[in-house]
């Protein structure tokens, strides 16, 4: 029997075993995301004789439009399906369940960030269009004179805040521990012309910038040299990259255009 429910912590421990068997995490990584974002985030599962085996997390984040309305909107993260169960229709079912139950409460807005150009294709099947975009080059290192402060979460929480001005998407602390939890190091970085915010990841021999707002890359080459790595990729707002997809929870409701999704949370 397939049952599809709004789930608790009953049912975290069963979701935990999904997570990591579908993405490959470990259990303290699904465990320290469940220590970020619970209770905040609403997550839905669908079991099969009682065991969950397909799963999504809703997590409460802000679309800005362009004139600077806040709409409420879900940003659908951990989305998967146990390998013995796909090719059911039980995400497709899933995800429908989900958006009622968002939008009974008041959400106007859900979206998600696919990981692969075929999950593309799946979600617009499922009514989602392409939203959100972002644009990517590289730097060298280069000294500047600047001053770098690593930050704490809400720090560099409330510098991006100031950063964002309409069409995009603004998120709260507990999203950017989840995205320190993951490696990401912040920094506030300010030069003779401005004050920016970046997160970097460095994985091996590679460097992201995963944000940097606003785009000054005289700061992304200063952090690079800061951090003794001879280049970086940086990711900033922009319209080259599609990034993200959303859909409308309303019927009158008008979604995003290239607007800013921020960094990948995953």
């Amino acid at each position: 029997m397939t049952e599809l429910v709004r789930a608790g912590r009953a049912e975290l421990p069963a979701l935990t075993a999904l997570w990591s068997a579908c993405f490959g995490d470990s259990t303290e990584t699904v465990e320290g995301f469940w220590a970020r974002l619970l209770p905040q985030a609403a997550v839905f599962a669908a079991k099969v004789d009682g065991l969950p085996v397909s799963m999504l997390c809703a997590l409460p984040t802000q679309w800005i439009t362009d004139d600077g309305q806040a709409v409420p909107a879900a940003y659908l993260y951990a989305v998967c399906t146990a390998p013995a169960h796909r090719g059911r229709g039980l995400c497709r079912a899933l995800m429908a369940y989900a958006e009622k139950a968002l939008r009974a409460d008041g959400i106007g807005l859900a979206y998600l960030s696919p990981a692969g150009k075929g999950l593309f294709d799946f979600y617009r099947a499922l009514g989602y269009s392409e939203a959100f975009s972002r644009r990517e080059y590289t730097v060298s290192a280069e000294k500047h004179p600047c001053k770098i402060t690593r930050l704490a979460p809400s720090a560099y929480r409330n510098l991006r805040e100031m950063q964002l001005y309409g069409n995009c998407i603004s998120v709260g602390e507990a999203l950017i521990d989840w995205l320190r939890f993951g490696g990401a190091e912040l920094y506030r970085i300010e030069t003779a012309q401005s004050v920016c915010c970046a997160a970097a990841i460095r994985n091996g021999g590679t460097t992201t910038l995963v944000e940097l707002l606003p785009d000054v890359p005289e700061a992304a080459e200063a952090l690079c040299a800061a951090l003794n790595v001879s280049e970086a990729r940086v990711c900033v707002p922009g319209e080259a990259v599609p990034c993200g997809m959303a859909k409308a929870l309303s019927k009158n409701a008008a979604l995003p255009q290239y607007a800013y999704l921020g960094p990948d949370f995953g």
